[in-house]
């Protein structure tokens, strides 16, 4: 959604740019004086399927004694974790990030996990 409205803001900035652009200048050096370059990484494109976070809530024992807890709210998927709750996003079919300390969660199928490994970021 987020690169929807990236789209449609640079598209919307060249259309005025193009308005006021001197038609003096030839189309060639107007061409290259208009070129916006966006740089950002690939989207997995993946989505959760709508009831997949309530199917994923549930209790991990982790090897190292923790517990991870899996809640979900709206369809959005929370992982609670050290104290710590925080929304989960999908980086693709079974693996996820925690929105703000970046915590990396591969689950071994979604739904109905069995098996998880946390990975914290450094």
């Amino acid at each position: 959604m987020r690169i929807q409205h990236v789209l449609a803001f640079l598209g919307a900035a060249t259309l005025s740019v193009s308005a006021f652009a001197d038609p003096s200048i030839p189309s060639s050096q107007a061409t290259a004086a208009n070129t916006v370059t966006v740089q950002a990484g690939p989207h997995s494109g993946y989505h959760m399927a709508h009831g997949d976070a309530r199917r994923m809530k549930g209790a991990f024992r982790l090897e190292d004694g923790r517990t991870l807890v899996l809640s979900d709210s709206r369809d959005r998927l929370y992982a609670e974790l050290d104290g710590k709750r925080e929304e989960l996003m999908s980086q693709g079919n079974n693996r996820f990030i925690a929105r703000d300390s970046g915590t990396r969660m591969t689950f071994d199928q979604v739904p109905f996990a069995s098996e998880v490994v946390v990975s914290t970021a450094r």
